[in-house]
């Protein structure tokens, strides 16, 4: 009788693990729209694609292909591989075949060779926005910046020299791995948008910026996500 419970309790065991590892082999593509107010209707039209941990996805994301247009903007969530000490680049030279890439630092990469990793991200003509800004227009001459910060998690932050380099003060969208702990300065105040892949608790945030957490799967049934996002301007 032992036995047969123990060989059952074996079986649902087995069958548990490999419904986890099928999970974990597939892609999960989430579309989100972020409500902004603004006057250009020609900022829906703008796609941004955010990419979460790209050394961790182990297939070619031909799914990408089929959801690219000429207003994409991919953003790169960090290598990951935790503590990698080599990288593929397959993935990254696909994606930046078909849109502009860009690609933000997260703690595990500054763990790993991150010197490599620049120099991968560099030949495959990712911008690494490392407390820097990348500007963009509209299709009616709006312009708008996506604000990327480097390690928050390590303080190698610096919101003042990021913008810098924006557009004055049009539209900003701020994008980190971790979220900055303490946002509500006048500083953060002339950000629209901020994206970012994980949360910190008790964070001190401002009333005028869209916050928005962008990989919040955790635990054991976590998922590799791709998510999708869309502004719909509110007039």
């Amino acid at each position: 009788m032992n036995i047969k419970i123990i060989s059952l309790i074996g079986i649902v065991v087995i069958v548990a693990l490999i419904l986890l590892i099928n999970r974990k082999s597939k892609l999960e593509i989430i579309h989100r729209k972020i409500n902004i107010k603004h006057v250009d209707d020609s900022l829906e039209s703008i796609q941004l694609i955010w990419i979460p941990n790209i050394g961790d996805l182990f297939y070619k994301l031909t799914e990408i292909e089929k959801i690219c247009n000429h207003n994409t903007i991919i953003l790169l969530s960090g290598y990951s591989k935790k503590k990698s000490k080599k990288y593929k680049g397959e993935n990254i030279h696909y994606l930046s075949s078909m849109a502009p890439v860009y690609f933000l630092w997260n703690d595990h990469d500054y763990s790993g060779n991150y010197r490599d990793l620049n120099a991968l991200l560099l030949d495959c003509k990712v911008t690494i926005l490392e407390n820097k800004s990348a500007s963009f227009e509209t299709e009616n001459g709006t312009k708008f910046s996506i604000v990327g910060l480097d390690d928050v998690k390590t303080k190698r932050d610096h919101l003042d020299y990021a913008l810098e380099e924006r557009y004055g003060d049009d539209f900003s969208i701020l994008a980190s791995y971790t979220e900055v702990m303490d946002s509500n300065s006048s500083n953060f105040e002339s950000i629209q948008v901020y994206l970012f892949e994980r949360s910190q608790l008790n964070g001190n945030r401002n009333q005028k910026t869209v916050y928005l957490e962008l990989y919040n799967n955790k635990g054991i049934r976590k998922q590799n996500t791709i998510t999708v996002l869309n502004f719909e301007v509110m007039n």
